[in-house]
């Protein structure tokens, strides 16, 4: 998963860059723009979830977030 495919998977979930850090258990949204940003590497976990969210609503339902139609 590229950093812009993820940006867009956390636009479609509602979640800014410090809201994917409080997810993500992260220090900042600073991280989570260099992960979009493509700085740094987008890690395996952080890919894992992303995709579980985006595709099953038990996932998302269980996090409390919804998804954006688009």
């Amino acid at each position: 998963m590229t950093g812009n495919e993820l940006r867009e998977a956390h636009r479609k979930l509602g979640l800014s860059a410090n809201g994917a850090a409080r997810l993500f258990k992260v220090s900042s949204g600073r991280t989570v723009r260099r992960w979009w940003s493509g700085e740094r590497g987008v890690p395996g976990p952080v890919i894992v979830l992303t995709r579980a969210l985006i595709e099953s609503p038990s996932v998302r339902r269980f996090f409390g977030l919804s998804m954006e139609e688009s």
